[in-house]
Protein backbone atom coordinates (compact mmCIF):
# COMPACT_ATOMS: atom_id res chain seq x y z
CA UNK A 1 0.00 0.00 0.00
CA UNK A 2 0.95 3.55 -1.03
CA UNK A 3 1.38 6.47 1.35
CA UNK A 4 -1.94 8.09 -0.23
CA UNK A 5 -3.94 4.84 -0.12
CA UNK A 6 -2.96 4.44 3.60
CA UNK A 7 -3.50 8.23 4.65
CA UNK A 8 -6.97 8.00 2.92
CA UNK A 9 -7.56 4.73 4.52
CA UNK A 10 -6.92 6.39 7.86
CA UNK A 11 -8.62 9.27 6.86
CA UNK A 12 -12.02 7.27 6.62
CA UNK A 13 -11.74 5.47 9.66
CA UNK A 14 -10.89 8.28 11.69
CA UNK A 15 -14.45 9.91 9.93
CA UNK A 16 -15.85 6.32 10.63
CA UNK A 17 -14.65 6.90 14.51
CA UNK A 18 -16.48 10.39 14.58
CA UNK A 19 -19.64 9.85 13.00
CA UNK A 20 -19.82 6.43 15.80
CA UNK A 21 -19.30 8.68 18.46
CA UNK A 22 -22.10 11.27 16.95
CA UNK A 23 -24.58 8.02 16.42
CA UNK A 24 -23.78 6.88 20.34
CA UNK A 25 -24.34 10.14 21.51
CA UNK A 26 -27.17 11.36 20.01
CA UNK A 27 -28.65 7.81 21.14
CA UNK A 28 -27.65 8.59 24.73
CA UNK A 29 -29.40 12.10 24.44
CA UNK A 30 -32.69 10.23 23.28
CA UNK A 31 -32.69 7.74 25.83
CA UNK A 32 -31.51 9.75 28.57
CA UNK A 33 -34.82 12.23 27.55
CA UNK A 34 -37.34 9.54 27.13
CA UNK A 35 -36.68 6.58 29.62
CA UNK A 36 -39.55 6.41 31.96
CA UNK A 37 -37.65 7.34 35.07
CA UNK A 38 -37.05 10.82 33.51
CA UNK A 39 -39.67 12.29 36.17
CA UNK A 40 -40.57 14.65 33.16
CA UNK A 41 -41.89 11.37 31.27
CA UNK A 42 -45.56 10.88 31.92
CA UNK A 43 -46.96 10.23 28.46
CA UNK A 44 -49.75 7.59 28.19
CA UNK A 45 -47.18 5.08 26.66
CA UNK A 46 -44.49 5.71 28.85
CA UNK A 47 -46.97 5.50 32.56
CA UNK A 48 -48.30 1.98 31.13
CA UNK A 49 -45.29 0.29 30.05
CA UNK A 50 -44.05 1.08 33.80
CA UNK A 51 -47.40 -0.94 35.20
CA UNK A 52 -46.51 -3.37 32.29
CA UNK A 53 -43.15 -4.39 34.07
CA UNK A 54 -45.10 -4.16 37.77
CA UNK A 55 -47.69 -6.14 36.59
CA UNK A 56 -45.67 -9.08 34.90
CA UNK A 57 -43.74 -9.29 38.56
CA UNK A 58 -46.56 -10.06 40.37
CA UNK A 59 -48.35 -12.79 37.85
CA UNK A 60 -44.53 -14.07 37.12
CA UNK A 61 -44.70 -14.95 40.71
CA UNK A 62 -47.91 -16.88 40.78
CA UNK A 63 -46.76 -18.86 37.67
CA UNK A 64 -43.53 -20.43 40.22
CA UNK A 65 -43.95 -23.56 41.07
CA UNK A 66 -43.06 -23.19 44.45
CA UNK A 67 -44.15 -19.10 45.09
CA UNK A 68 -42.22 -17.38 48.35
CA UNK A 69 -45.09 -17.36 51.08
CA UNK A 70 -47.34 -14.20 51.12
CA UNK A 71 -44.86 -12.46 48.08
CA UNK A 72 -45.52 -9.35 46.28
CA UNK A 73 -47.70 -7.10 48.93
CA UNK A 74 -44.77 -4.40 48.19
CA UNK A 75 -45.02 -4.94 44.69
CA UNK A 76 -48.79 -4.70 44.21
CA UNK A 77 -49.00 -1.76 46.49
CA UNK A 78 -46.58 0.20 44.30
CA UNK A 79 -48.30 -0.99 41.27
CA UNK A 80 -51.99 0.62 42.42
CA UNK A 81 -49.51 3.67 43.20
CA UNK A 82 -48.25 3.68 39.60
CA UNK A 83 -52.18 3.32 38.68
CA UNK A 84 -53.09 6.43 40.60
CA UNK A 85 -50.60 7.88 39.27
CA UNK A 86 -52.06 7.30 35.79
CA UNK A 87 -55.13 8.69 36.76
CA UNK A 88 -53.70 11.77 38.20
CA UNK A 89 -52.13 12.54 34.79
CA UNK A 90 -55.72 12.40 33.39
CA UNK A 91 -55.57 9.21 31.32
CA UNK A 92 -59.02 6.97 30.99
CA UNK A 93 -58.39 3.74 32.94
CA UNK A 94 -61.00 2.05 30.50
CA UNK A 95 -59.49 3.25 27.52
CA UNK A 96 -56.21 1.49 28.85
CA UNK A 97 -55.54 -2.13 27.91
CA UNK A 98 -52.30 -2.59 30.00
CA UNK A 99 -54.20 -0.83 33.36
CA UNK A 100 -57.17 -3.18 33.14
CA UNK A 101 -54.55 -6.04 32.84
CA UNK A 102 -52.86 -4.78 36.03
CA UNK A 103 -56.25 -4.64 37.86
CA UNK A 104 -57.23 -8.13 36.79
CA UNK A 105 -53.89 -9.58 38.11
CA UNK A 106 -54.27 -7.57 40.92
CA UNK A 107 -57.71 -8.98 41.53
CA UNK A 108 -56.37 -12.55 40.33
CA UNK A 109 -53.21 -11.58 43.00
CA UNK A 110 -55.77 -11.48 45.74
CA UNK A 111 -57.80 -14.16 45.22
CA UNK A 112 -54.69 -16.24 45.36
CA UNK A 113 -53.64 -15.34 48.53
CA UNK A 114 -57.16 -15.50 49.92
CA UNK A 115 -56.69 -19.04 48.83
CA UNK A 116 -54.02 -19.75 51.22
CA UNK A 117 -55.36 -17.88 54.15
CA UNK A 118 -53.44 -14.68 53.80
CA UNK A 119 -55.21 -11.31 53.11
CA UNK A 120 -52.83 -8.40 52.29
CA UNK A 121 -54.99 -5.73 53.92
CA UNK A 122 -53.04 -2.71 52.43
CA UNK A 123 -53.51 -3.77 48.87
CA UNK A 124 -56.77 -4.92 49.38
CA UNK A 125 -57.76 -1.46 50.34
CA UNK A 126 -56.04 0.21 47.69
CA UNK A 127 -57.49 -1.90 45.01
CA UNK A 128 -61.44 -1.51 46.15
CA UNK A 129 -61.40 1.77 44.47
CA UNK A 130 -60.37 0.49 41.01
CA UNK A 131 -62.37 -2.81 41.36
CA UNK A 132 -65.92 -1.84 39.58
CA UNK A 133 -63.61 -1.16 36.26
CA UNK A 134 -63.04 -5.42 35.93
CA UNK A 135 -65.04 -7.46 33.57
CA UNK A 136 -65.84 -11.23 35.41
CA UNK A 137 -65.51 -13.08 32.29
CA UNK A 138 -61.93 -11.98 31.37
CA UNK A 139 -58.87 -14.37 32.81
CA UNK A 140 -55.85 -12.82 34.59
CA UNK A 141 -52.81 -13.60 36.43
CA UNK A 142 -52.37 -17.35 35.56
CA UNK A 143 -53.92 -20.79 33.61
CA UNK A 144 -52.74 -23.77 34.47
CA UNK A 145 -52.47 -25.82 31.30
CA UNK A 146 -52.04 -29.53 30.20
CA UNK A 147 -49.11 -30.83 28.10
CA UNK A 148 -51.32 -33.07 25.63
CA UNK A 149 -53.79 -30.59 24.98
CA UNK A 150 -50.95 -27.84 24.14
CA UNK A 151 -49.23 -30.41 22.21
CA UNK A 152 -52.74 -30.67 19.93
CA UNK A 153 -52.43 -27.26 19.42
CA UNK A 154 -48.55 -27.58 18.62
CA UNK A 155 -49.69 -29.99 15.63
CA UNK A 156 -52.36 -27.88 14.71
CA UNK A 157 -52.51 -24.72 12.21
CA UNK A 158 -49.79 -21.38 12.46
CA UNK A 159 -52.16 -19.47 14.62
CA UNK A 160 -52.77 -22.13 17.04
CA UNK A 161 -49.46 -23.39 16.99
CA UNK A 162 -48.43 -19.50 17.40
CA UNK A 163 -50.67 -18.96 20.33
CA UNK A 164 -49.97 -21.75 22.34
CA UNK A 165 -46.52 -20.63 23.36
CA UNK A 166 -45.74 -18.48 26.40
CA UNK A 167 -43.01 -18.09 28.61
CA UNK A 168 -42.97 -20.84 31.17
CA UNK A 169 -40.95 -21.05 34.51
CA UNK A 170 -41.62 -24.53 35.64
CA UNK A 171 -39.65 -27.51 34.20
CA UNK A 172 -39.70 -31.30 34.01
CA UNK A 173 -36.68 -33.14 35.60
CA UNK A 174 -36.00 -34.69 32.24
CA UNK A 175 -32.57 -33.92 31.16
CA UNK A 176 -32.31 -31.98 27.83
CA UNK A 177 -31.73 -34.27 24.69
CA UNK A 178 -29.06 -32.68 22.44
CA UNK A 179 -30.58 -33.43 19.20
CA UNK A 180 -33.39 -31.88 20.04
CA UNK A 181 -31.62 -28.61 20.71
CA UNK A 182 -29.70 -28.97 17.68
CA UNK A 183 -32.82 -29.80 15.36
CA UNK A 184 -34.27 -26.64 17.01
CA UNK A 185 -31.51 -24.41 16.30
CA UNK A 186 -31.49 -25.65 12.58
CA UNK A 187 -35.00 -24.42 12.07
CA UNK A 188 -34.29 -20.68 13.66
CA UNK A 189 -31.24 -20.20 11.56
CA UNK A 190 -33.40 -19.92 9.00
CA UNK A 191 -34.27 -16.59 10.86
CA UNK A 192 -33.59 -13.53 8.57
CA UNK A 193 -30.84 -11.13 8.94
CA UNK A 194 -28.96 -8.01 7.91
CA UNK A 195 -27.63 -8.94 4.30
CA UNK A 196 -28.16 -12.63 4.96
CA UNK A 197 -25.09 -12.14 7.29
CA UNK A 198 -26.02 -14.60 10.15
CA UNK A 199 -24.48 -12.94 12.67
CA UNK A 200 -25.83 -14.97 16.08
CA UNK A 201 -24.84 -18.21 17.17
CA UNK A 202 -26.31 -20.27 20.61
CA UNK A 203 -24.11 -21.56 23.25
CA UNK A 204 -25.70 -25.32 24.74
CA UNK A 205 -23.64 -25.94 28.28
CA UNK A 206 -23.96 -29.65 29.54
CA UNK A 207 -22.13 -28.84 32.14
CA UNK A 208 -24.21 -28.69 35.95
CA UNK A 209 -21.62 -26.29 37.42
CA UNK A 210 -21.51 -23.78 34.28
CA UNK A 211 -25.79 -23.55 34.09
CA UNK A 212 -25.53 -23.03 38.27
CA UNK A 213 -22.94 -20.03 37.92
CA UNK A 214 -24.59 -18.61 35.41
CA UNK A 215 -28.08 -19.01 36.80
CA UNK A 216 -26.40 -17.33 39.64
CA UNK A 217 -25.76 -14.02 37.78
CA UNK A 218 -28.78 -13.95 35.44
CA UNK A 219 -31.24 -11.54 35.99
CA UNK A 220 -35.16 -12.58 36.06
CA UNK A 221 -35.04 -15.88 36.87
CA UNK A 222 -35.47 -15.45 40.55
CA UNK A 223 -37.73 -18.06 42.17
CA UNK A 224 -37.32 -21.05 39.50
CA UNK A 225 -33.77 -21.13 39.11
CA UNK A 226 -33.69 -24.30 40.85
CA UNK A 227 -36.01 -25.77 38.02
CA UNK A 228 -33.64 -24.75 34.67
CA UNK A 229 -32.39 -27.86 33.54
CA UNK A 230 -30.21 -25.73 31.10
CA UNK A 231 -29.61 -21.69 29.98
CA UNK A 232 -29.12 -21.43 26.09
CA UNK A 233 -26.84 -18.33 25.49
CA UNK A 234 -27.31 -16.01 22.64
CA UNK A 235 -24.89 -13.98 20.84
CA UNK A 236 -24.66 -11.88 18.13
CA UNK A 237 -20.93 -11.35 16.05
CA UNK A 238 -19.98 -7.10 16.38
CA UNK A 239 -17.49 -7.86 13.40
CA UNK A 240 -20.54 -8.86 11.20
CA UNK A 241 -21.35 -5.27 11.32
CA UNK A 242 -19.88 -1.85 9.60
CA UNK A 243 -20.27 1.79 10.51
CA UNK A 244 -22.38 4.00 12.41
CA UNK A 245 -25.41 2.92 11.04
CA UNK A 246 -25.39 -0.53 11.85
CA UNK A 247 -24.43 -0.01 15.61
CA UNK A 248 -27.60 -1.29 17.02
CA UNK A 249 -27.70 -4.41 14.43
CA UNK A 250 -26.36 -7.15 16.85
CA UNK A 251 -29.20 -6.97 19.06
CA UNK A 252 -32.13 -6.36 15.99
CA UNK A 253 -30.52 -9.81 14.26
CA UNK A 254 -30.02 -11.65 17.77
CA UNK A 255 -33.85 -10.48 18.63
CA UNK A 256 -35.23 -12.39 15.22
CA UNK A 257 -33.08 -15.43 15.69
CA UNK A 258 -34.03 -15.50 19.62
CA UNK A 259 -37.65 -15.40 18.59
CA UNK A 260 -37.44 -18.02 15.79
CA UNK A 261 -35.56 -20.05 18.32
CA UNK A 262 -38.00 -20.27 21.14
CA UNK A 263 -40.61 -21.08 18.76
CA UNK A 264 -38.68 -24.15 17.27
CA UNK A 265 -38.03 -25.31 21.04
CA UNK A 266 -41.57 -25.28 21.53
CA UNK A 267 -42.19 -27.16 18.73
CA UNK A 268 -39.96 -29.94 20.36
CA UNK A 269 -41.46 -30.06 23.26
CA UNK A 270 -38.96 -27.26 25.29
CA UNK A 271 -40.74 -24.99 27.28
CA UNK A 272 -38.30 -21.50 27.55
CA UNK A 273 -38.10 -18.32 29.35
CA UNK A 274 -36.20 -15.42 27.61
CA UNK A 275 -34.34 -13.37 29.55
CA UNK A 276 -32.85 -10.43 29.17
CA UNK A 277 -28.70 -9.27 29.54
CA UNK A 278 -28.02 -5.54 31.21
CA UNK A 279 -25.18 -4.14 29.45
CA UNK A 280 -23.02 -3.85 32.20
CA UNK A 281 -19.23 -4.60 31.72
CA UNK A 282 -18.37 -6.31 34.41
CA UNK A 283 -21.26 -8.51 34.76
CA UNK A 284 -20.94 -9.50 30.95
CA UNK A 285 -17.02 -10.03 31.52
CA UNK A 286 -18.08 -12.26 34.20
CA UNK A 287 -20.18 -14.22 32.44
CA UNK A 288 -17.61 -14.72 29.22
CA UNK A 289 -15.23 -16.18 32.26
CA UNK A 290 -18.22 -18.95 33.19
CA UNK A 291 -18.78 -19.60 29.21
CA UNK A 292 -14.90 -19.51 28.37
CA UNK A 293 -15.79 -19.83 24.86
CA UNK A 294 -17.42 -16.78 23.92
CA UNK A 295 -15.34 -14.48 22.00
CA UNK A 296 -14.42 -11.08 22.60
CA UNK A 297 -16.35 -9.68 18.95
CA UNK A 298 -19.51 -11.44 20.13
CA UNK A 299 -22.03 -9.38 21.98
CA UNK A 300 -24.17 -11.66 24.49
CA UNK A 301 -27.67 -11.17 23.55
CA UNK A 302 -29.85 -12.28 26.20
CA UNK A 303 -30.16 -15.61 27.52
CA UNK A 304 -33.15 -18.65 27.23
CA UNK A 305 -34.05 -20.33 30.15
CA UNK A 306 -35.16 -23.75 28.95
CA UNK A 307 -36.51 -27.48 30.27
CA UNK A 308 -39.34 -29.98 28.79
CA UNK A 309 -42.41 -29.46 29.56
CA UNK A 310 -44.44 -30.56 32.87
CA UNK A 311 -47.17 -33.10 32.08
CA UNK A 312 -49.00 -30.09 34.05
CA UNK A 313 -47.81 -26.43 34.90
CA UNK A 314 -48.88 -22.76 35.26
CA UNK A 315 -48.12 -19.84 32.81
CA UNK A 316 -48.66 -16.33 33.32
CA UNK A 317 -51.26 -14.98 31.07
CA UNK A 318 -49.49 -11.20 30.20
CA UNK A 319 -52.42 -9.73 28.35
CA UNK A 320 -51.23 -8.10 25.39
CA UNK A 321 -52.18 -4.32 23.93
CA UNK A 322 -55.14 -3.82 22.02
CA UNK A 323 -54.84 -4.31 18.18
CA UNK A 324 -55.89 -0.58 17.68
CA UNK A 325 -53.08 0.93 20.26
CA UNK A 326 -50.63 -1.38 17.88
CA UNK A 327 -51.36 -1.67 14.35
CA UNK A 328 -51.23 2.10 13.13
CA UNK A 329 -53.32 2.43 9.50
CA UNK A 330 -53.40 5.76 8.00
Amino acid sequence: MNIIDFLNEQKKWTESKYNLWKAYHSDYEEYKHWQYHNPNVKTQNALEAKILRQTHVIEKGMSLSHPREKFGVQKATELLDFIGEFVECGYNIKDSAPVMNALGVLRAYLAYHEERGFKPEEVLKKFEKYSMYLLEKEQYGIVEVNKAEMEKKVRGSFPDFFMSRHSVRQYSERTIDVEDIEKAVKLAMKAPSACNRQSCKVYFYKDKDVNKELGNLIAGNTGFDGEVQNYIVVTSDMSAFYDSFERNQVYVDGGIFTMALVEALHYYGIASCILQNGEYKERNLKFKEICKNIPENEKIILFIAIGYYKDNFTYAVSHRKNLEDVLIIR
